[in-house]
């Protein structure tokens, strides 16, 4: 048992190793490709599981020939004789803990800054912002809880209430749950920002009802489609990002756990990374880890950051290794060789993994990933990003420094300024870098606020048209309806506008012994209270509505921070 041990771990480290030599500045590995494109696209994906034209279907799916992205996958043989242990040595010595140490950088990642959590922020309610967290909270409480939970119940062999909802979550579609885990995340932001109660019943109904999902299966297995897909995924064969939904479940139960206090959500997605991690040690027992790597080619979402966050909760160095081995080698390692290689990628498949990769680097503290993500956000912000904040053309990054070409209805998709905001936020939250925070208002205040319709709940949008004279309400996908589309982006937007405190407030602990206290950072100017009790003080400030005849931004804060950020673009006059 502990040979087999032993061996599981000995294959996590080969990504480390062969992302980035920088002794010899080269990597050994084999090429693998995203094929086909464009079926990275969800918009794409859709028509084409829809479509009754087979022709269509069988040039897309089994002749195509677009392999326009080569990249590298290590290989077990040289990543192998890389760590193969002298003779002699004792395979107890090597626990994770020890091999973690040995093999990674032994020191901390450092003092970060850490936001003010969500239950001691209140927003205005008569702000823009206010109220587009109450018109949120609306459609949260419209929701159906039988209706969310049909398709997990039929995956169960459970009976089912009611009927299922319609569009990416009718049980038609293989990308059915992912709301779900969305609606999971969604409603603990919302209660932790607002404290309502009837939302705090419907969300432990949900959790309750997936629980019992999972226990009828007993493999520890929970999702709305059959593990069958897996089976697909494993094999390379044709399915619509099964662990993309995954992910989603997964970090709706941390959710609900970390925000609310669910103890049973935890217990569940405990189980749900178990199961997963059998799963992978399988494949690879069976072929090999770089076949592992090569069927990450279909988007997988966030399954690195999740299982990041959850090895921060449990402790289970299982986490960790099935972690790692979702930190997909042939991207990452691209970015750690610093190659601005990214146009033609399917944007949001590869934002949240950048992600992971900043979850790793505070988890473990290697620097490489610190690298890799600040990379990442400046090649982003250079050359792929719009004046607005977002990015992706019809969710893909495009020709570098040449976006004027690319004006249209279908740009700046919402689910990439969602995670690309995750980015900017935690590199500000490492380095107090102004840029970032500046960063974070313009996509913020452009890119998130602008895809609700006014105070109607549920009606939103995937795409935000740049093109001229282009309207929300034309172009191909238009706007979404309340129970009949449940895109991506409405779930990344459900979220959105339920944790829209989150990132005002940041504090910082210092040495306290040294009598130096704490400090409070106010980087956004959004009409909202904080209840600050690591420094003892009740804060509020108020945010006159900007004007065109007025160049001055007017805000009141009731007590004064000694860490203000102050927007490149503003002026301030103390009297």
């Amino acid at each position: 048992m502990k040979g087999l041990m032993f061996m599981e771990m000995l294959l996590i480290t080969m990504l480390i190793v062969l992302l980035y030599d920088h002794h010899h500045h080269h990597v050994i590995g084999k090429e693998c490709t995203n094929i086909p494109t464009q079926l990275s696209s969800h918009t794409f994906r859709y028509k084409l599981l829809n479509s009754n034209n087979q022709t269509w279907k069988q040039e897309m799916y089994y002749d195509s020939s677009d392999h326009s992205h080569h990249h590298l996958t290590p290989t077990d043989e040289s990543a192998w004789a890389s760590l193969l242990p002298k003779r002699g040595l004792k395979q107890d010595e090597f626990s994770w803990r020890m091999m973690y140490r040995k093999v990674k950088n032994p020191g901390a990642a450092g003092e970060f800054l850490n936001e003010l959590p969500l239950s001691d922020v209140r927003l205005d309610l008569d702000s823009i912002y206010g109220q587009a967290q109450r018109t949120n909270l609306e459609y949260l409480l419209m929701l159906d809880v039988d209706r969310l939970v049909y398709s997990f119940r039929v995956t169960s062999g459970l009976p089912t209430v009611g009927k299922a909802y319609g569009g990416w979550e009718s049980p038609r579609q293989e990308l059915r749950g992912h709301f779900v885990g969305h609606y999971l995340s969604a409603s603990a932001q919302m209660w932790a920002s607002t404290g309502n109660t009837t939302l705090k019943k419907k969300m432990t109904a949900v959790v309750s009802s997936l629980a019992a999902c999972q226990d009828k299966i007993g493999t520890g297995y929970l999702s709305a489609f059959p593990s069958e897909f897996f089976d697909r995924f494993e094999a390379i064969k044709r399915v619509w990002a099964p662990y993309y939904t995954i992910h989603k479940i997964m970090a709706g139960l941390v959710d609900q756990y970390v925000l609310a206090g669910n103890s049973q959500a935890l217990k569940m997605v405990t189980k749900m990374a178990d199961y997963f991690c059998r799963r992978v040690q399988n494949v690879i027992t069976r072929y090999t880890i770089e076949r592992h790597w090569l069927s990450l080619n279909e988007e997988t979402g966030g399954m690195n950051d999740v299982l990041y966050r959850l090895y921060t909760i449990t402790g289970d160095m299982k986490h960790l290794w099935l972690a790692h081995l979702f930190d997909k080698p042939c991207f990452l390692g691209l970015l750690a060789m610093k190659a601005d290689d990214i146009s033609g990628y399917h944007a949001n498949t590869h934002i949240p993994i950048v992600i992971g990769a900043q979850r790793r680097y505070e988890v473990t503290g290697e620097p490489l990933y610190k690298e890799i993500a600040t990379f990442f956000m400046d090649i982003v912000n250079s050359s792929h990003m719009y004046s607005t904040g977002g990015t992706s053309v019809r969710e893909f990054w495009s020709e570098p420094k040449r976006l004027a070409t690319t004006l249209h209805t279908e740009n700046e998709e919402s689910c990439t300024t969602y995670n690309m905001l995750k980015v900017s936020r935690n590199l500000f939250r490492w380095t107090k870098e102004m840029a970032y925070a500046d960063y974070y208002e313009r996509a913020l205040t452009n890119s998130v606020l602008s895809i609700q319709r006014g105070k109607e709940p549920g009606v939103m949008i995937y795409m935000l048209p740049l093109a001229p004279g282009s309207s929300k309400a034309k172009g191909f996908h238009k706007w979404g309806s309340k129970f009949n589309d449940f895109w991506c982006c409405y779930g990344t937007g459900i979220e959105s506008f339920s944790k829209l405190g989150d990132s005002i407030y940041f504090e910082e602990a210092r040495n306290v012994e040294a009598g130096n206290g704490h400090g409070l950072y106010i980087i956004q100017y959004i009409s909202s209270s904080a209840d600050w009790k690591s420094g003892q003080v009740f804060l509020a400030q108020k945010v006159e509505p900007a004007v065109s005849w007025d160049p001055h931004l007017r805000v009141t804060v009731m007590i004064t921070s000694k860490k203000v950020r102050i927007p490149s673009h503003i002026c301030v006059t103390y009297v």
